[in-house]
């Protein structure tokens, strides 16, 4: 990008070759060298050259574009959607940088902004809907912007997992400051994604860099799961295993977040926190404290806790439910092991997650929009079920073409299943007798709930549906006609369709329930029944 340059800018751009930059490192950051990529971002963003960095999780993003901040005599604006990492990285920066978000108040936003202004902040960080604010830009335009960062900047893109319509301006906000160059930066972007945030953010030849997505101290698991009761035994499992604390519980939806915190704080016996956007914000600042800083081992989560968690030695990231897509699942797994240390990621996946996939995405509108959710439901889906080395399979969905390699354990795929989420039953519920499928009263439970259902089921349903009701199915006509909200539903989650389906023809069988028969039969009460 262009911009006029001050003779002190000058200076140091005639003079960047000769930087030694790895002084600047030790002396601002403390580290003994460049990790693979580092160097060449810095020197590309000293010398005004708009770049294009992707580059894992835990790989030293930050420093690409703080480094050269630190050493310009021009302020480097720095957006992201993520006030938890702006805050962090505020204070790691002891003074040299700013943060402007709506979390603080009129007075404290406009002391940053004359700061910044006045040269007395090397970077400023600020929220991408904050350049919608009446006058912000105009009174940021007084300083002189050397770098503009864009950090997580697939969410400029509308292929990218997490896009914000926020951030489609902000080419355009770089340029109406006079930026002398653009730094995109993004740990999650396939080709297709990269590709889009170049053209979106209107990059002017960016050099880019690309340093893989190879995580060799993580182990990838897939464990599928038939069952809520199987996923809770095989959660509780993982935890309570040596060594695989610190933890993270992604649970997939508030509701389910909140009630896996509770269910976890009464077995593992300690406090679990909850996090989610749903909660007060207080009380969610106090989780993200609390498993920052080790007083609580555990959180469960939404993946309103992804991006921006930056804590080295979580041992384990757990999945209660498959992410809609493969980016997602990347980034959040991406949360273990940032120390390099051995971590696990394992992801339980239960088929009935399809279905709400499925409800999600008949949600959306946009005809190309649904396109695309339904290819990230392919990729991810393929992921699950496919045969192939985990590591491999992330790899190559991201165009790394290089050979995968573990440090320790690698996948379920490699290495063998992990653990055995194969619900326990004392024996068959499809046999008779005293050795067979319930007991008395559990036969009689179950009797009386698809007897309920029957009754209960407004429109009246088949022989199948209220075998899908009971276990707890989440198909668009479930959904459609609130089968979920009746009496039974889900309580036999944990019974195979063909063991509930046995118990419904046992009933019809035996006088109880009458079918309507046809070709789409329904099912209705006898008077023996009633």
């Amino acid at each position: 990008m262009g911009g006029e340059l001050s003779a002190a800018a000058a200076w140091i751009l005639s003079k960047v070759n000769e930087l030694d930059l790895s002084a600047a490192l030790r002396r601002h950051f403390g580290h003994p060298g460049f990790r693979p990529g580092q160097e060449q971002a810095v020197r590309a963003a000293i010398a005004g050259r708009d770049v294009l960095l992707v580059m894992p999780t835990g790989a030293g993003k930050s420093v690409c574009y703080q480094l050269p901040a630190l050493v310009d005599n021009a302020l480097s604006v720095v957006v992201s959607p993520l006030v938890s990492l702006m805050q962090d990285q505020v204070e790691g920066l002891a003074g040299r940088a700013g943060l402007v978000n709506a979390q603080r108040d009129r007075a404290e936003n406009q002391r940053t902004l004359r700061r910044a202004v006045e040269g007395e902040l090397a970077m400023l960080y600020v929220a991408p809907e904050r350049f919608a604010a009446p006058g912000f830009i105009e009174e940021l335009r007084a300083a002189r912007i050397g770098l503009f960062v864009v950090d997580e900047a697939h969410c400029v893109s509308q292929w990218g997992h997490d896009f914000r319509p926020d951030y489609f301006r902000l080419g355009e906000v770089a340029r109406a400051l006079g930026a002398r160059s653009l730094f995109a930066a993004t740990a999650t972007a396939t080709p297709r994604v990269a590709q889009d945030v170049v053209r979106r953010l209107g990059l002017d030849d960016p050099l880019r860099i690309t340093t893989g997505f190879e995580r060799p101290n993580l182990s990838y698991d897939v464990v599928p799961v038939p069952s809520a009761r199987a996923k809770r035994e095989a959660t509780l499992a993982l935890l309570t295993e040596a060594g695989s604390l610190p933890a993270i519980v992604y649970a997939g939806t508030r509701k389910k977040t909140d009630e896996t915190a509770a269910w976890l704080t009464q077995a593992l016996r300690q406090p679990v926190p909850a996090y989610h956007a749903g909660m007060e914000r207080e009380p969610r600042a106090a989780a993200q404290r609390a498993f920052m800083s080790g007083e609580t081992p555990v959180v469960v989560a939404t993946n309103a806790f992804g991006m921006g968690v930056d804590k080295a030695d979580v041992r384990t990231v757990i999945h209660e439910a498959v992410p809609s897509s493969l980016e997602a699942y990347y980034q959040e797994a991406g949360r273990a092991g940032r120390d390099g240390l051995a971590s696990r990621c394992v992801l339980l996946a239960e088929n009935r997650d399809k279905g709400l996939h499925v409800f999600f995405i008949n949600q959306v509108d946009d005809p190309e929009a649904k396109r695309h959710r339904w290819r990230q439901y392919r990729e991810v889906w393929g992921f699950v079920e496919g045969e192939v080395c985990r590591r491999a399979a992330i790899l190559r969905h991201f165009g790394d073409r290089t050979s995968p390699h573990a440090s320790g354990r690698c996948c379920d795929v490699c290495d063998g299943a992990l653990i055995d989420a194969t619900p326990r039953r004392a024996a068959p519920r499809s046999e008779a007798g005293a050795a067979g499928a319930a007991g008395a009263g559990e036969r009689g439970s179950i009797e009386r709930a698809i007897l309920t259902v029957v009754r209960e089921a407004e429109p009246a349903v088949g022989r199948t549906r209220a075998v899908e009701i009971l276990r707890g199915g989440r198909s668009k006509v479930i959904v459609r006609y609130g089968y979920d909200a009746l009496p039974g539903y889900g309580d036999f989650h944990d019974w195979r369709a063909d063991d509930v389906l046995r118990e419904v023809d046992a009933l019809i069988d035996g006088g109880m329930l009458r079918s309507t028969g046809g070709r789409f039969p329904k099912l209705g009460l006898t008077a023996r029944a009633a």
